[in-house]
C-alpha cells in the first residue's frame, strides 16, 4: 500500500496569502446590489419564513442560501415590472417568495409554442438551403 506524498503543514499566514491572492471577482453592477438589498429586506420581512429556512453555522443561525435566492427571483420579478422598492416591500407575501421557484402551466405552454415556431423556421430554412 502506497501513502499520499505529505504535504508541509501550512500556517494560518499562507491561508491568508492564497485568499488575498484570490479576491479577484467582478463587482456588482448598482441594479442588482439594489435587488439584493431588497430581497434581503423582504426576507427580512417574514421572520416565520426565515425560520422554515435557516441554516446552522457552528452557534450561529443565519437565513439559507435558499432563501435568498428565492427572495431575490420574487423582487427581480416586481422590479422587471416597474415597481420600486417601497411599493415590493409593502406588497409582497410570503407565500410569493416560496412560490418564486415555480413557472405555472401557463408560461411552461407559451415557452412550449415558441420552441415549437423556432423548430419549425429552423427546420424550414435547413430545407431553404438544402433545396438551392
Amino acid at each position: 500500500m502506497t501513502r499520499a506524498v505529505e504535504r508541509p503543514p501550512t500556517t494560518d499566514e499562507d491561508h491568508e496569502e492564497l485568499w488575498e491572492e484570490r479576491h479577484e471577482g467582478e463587482s456588482l453592477d448598482s441594479a442588482t446590489k439594489q435587488a439584493l438589498n431588497l430581497a434581503h429586506r423582504a426576507a427580512e420581512k417574514f421572520p416565520e419564513l426565515a425560520n422554515r429556512y435557516r441554516n446552522f453555522a457552528g452557534p450561529v443561525a443565519i437565513a439559507s442560501g435558499a432563501l435568498m435566492v428565492l427572495a431575490g427571483v420574487a423582487v427581480a420579478r416586481r422590479m422587471r415590472r416597474g415597481q420600486n422598492a417601497e411599493e415590493i416591500l409593502a406588497q409582497i407575501t410570503p407565500e410569493e417568495i416560496e412560490q418564486a421557484a415555480t413557472v405555472t402551466s401557463r408560461q411552461n405552454r407559451w415557452w412550449r409554442m415558441f420552441g415549437r415556431i423556432a423548430k419549425r423556421r429552423r427546420r424550414a430554412a435547413g430545407e431553404a438551403e438544402a433545396s438551392s
